[in-house]
């Protein structure tokens, strides 16, 4: 079971309010090291300098979207099993279907609390203790 203290979490989404928001919960959740980045771009740009545990990641962003950034972080080795989390604001079944073709290991529908965002990372990582 990963203590949420233990378990490092990067938030990527292009609007800073939904950053904040997911950060909130995850501080609920009692997560502590918390990253975040603007874009998909900023994320790598932050995966080369540090490792996480965990990614939570929004799908429609400008630059480089969710769904590029789950591929390139599926290409490489030393990211290729990371958990990747995708947001998204829209529950369309081919565009889910698309992300657990690339290697996506969960979803979840904005708006989310943090019971929801909780159900996510625990079928992800593990029961958080």
């Amino acid at each position: 079971m990963p203590k949420a203290s233990a378990v490092s979490v990067l938030i990527v989404d292009d609007q800073q309010s939904m950053r904040g928001i997911c950060k909130y919960i995850l501080t609920q959740l009692g997560f502590k090291d918390i990253i975040e980045a603007k874009s998909g771009r900023d994320a790598l740009t932050k995966l080369e300098k540090t490792s996480v545990d965990l990614i939570i990641s929004d799908w429609n962003m400008d630059d480089v979207d969710g769904l590029t950034l789950l591929k390139v972080i599926r290409k490489h080795p030393r990211t290729q099993a990371l958990p990747f989390i995708m947001a998204t604001g829209r529950s369309d079944k081919e565009q889910v279907k698309e992300a657990i073709e690339c290697g996506v290991n969960n979803y979840i529908i904005k708006p989310f609390d943090a019971a929801t965002m909780k159900k996510r990372i625990e079928a992800v990582i593990g029961a958080l203790s």
